[in-house]
């Protein structure tokens, strides 16, 4: 597969999803980890990658998939290629600087922690070198995705029990605001309750006390 047909084969992929996707569905179709997406793509802002569109109501960031698409499309970004794609697989055999490299890892002490914590007889062992030190760069990939942590979330709405009936309604406010991306302040409070800024702005306090937010 070359380069061209690599490109033309992300660009595929990408058209197949919804219209909204997260950083683990463009790491799949690529050929990277969501590590690797959110360090070297999303969060490098020089590269101008397309910002979120919103969030899924467990936290996990959406992007739209069109942007994603022509981001790609303008970078000359294609899949990944592997093995079974490519003619030379020697540059699938990758060392362990190669590995941080591909997967925006801090430095390569990060994959030699890795393999030391995940070494042979571990129920999940990291993959093994061949005789010059080198592993196979599928079977590395699929490990970091098995492995990833799971993206940090905030706890979700506390129980209401013992709210008061206008402090359950703050905060549901409150979580509505969260669904839409936003933060509900004093002062929009204020305008949906009819009462003064202050008045609010001691509610906001007060629901942060009973659902231990504070």
């Amino acid at each position: 597969m070359t380069e061209d047909e690599a490109r033309g084969l992300l660009q595929q992929r990408l058209a197949a999803l919804g219209e909204r996707i997260t950083l683990a569905d463009i790491a799949a179709a690529t050929g990277r980890t969501p590590h690797y997406i959110r360090h070297y793509w999303a969060n490098t802002p020089e590269r101008g990658f397309p910002g979120t569109r919103g969030s899924r109501t467990d936290g996990t960031k959406e992007f739209d998939r069109d942007q994603v698409a022509d981001w790609c499309h303008r970078n000359g970004i294609g899949v990944q290629l592997h093995a079974s794609e490519i003619e030379d697989t020697r540059r699938d055999w990758v060392t362990t600087a190669d590995i941080a490299e591909r997967l925006g890892l801090r430095d390569r002490s990060a994959v030699r922690y890795h393999a030391r914590k995940h070494a042979a007889g571990s129920p999940d062992p990291y993959p093994a070198p061949d005789e010059d030190g080198r592993r196979y760069w599928p079977d590395v990939l699929a490990w970091h995705q098995r492995h990833e942590k799971a993206p940090r979330t905030k706890p979700g709405p506390q129980p209401t029990a013992g709210l008061t009936p206008r402090l359950r309604r703050v905060q549901l406010l409150v979580e509505a605001a969260k669904a839409r991306g936003e933060t509900l302040t004093a002062r929009a409070l204020a305008g949906e309750l009819g009462i003064h800024e202050d008045s609010a702005y001691r509610l906001l306090r007060n629901l942060a006390r009973a659902t231990g937010a504070e």
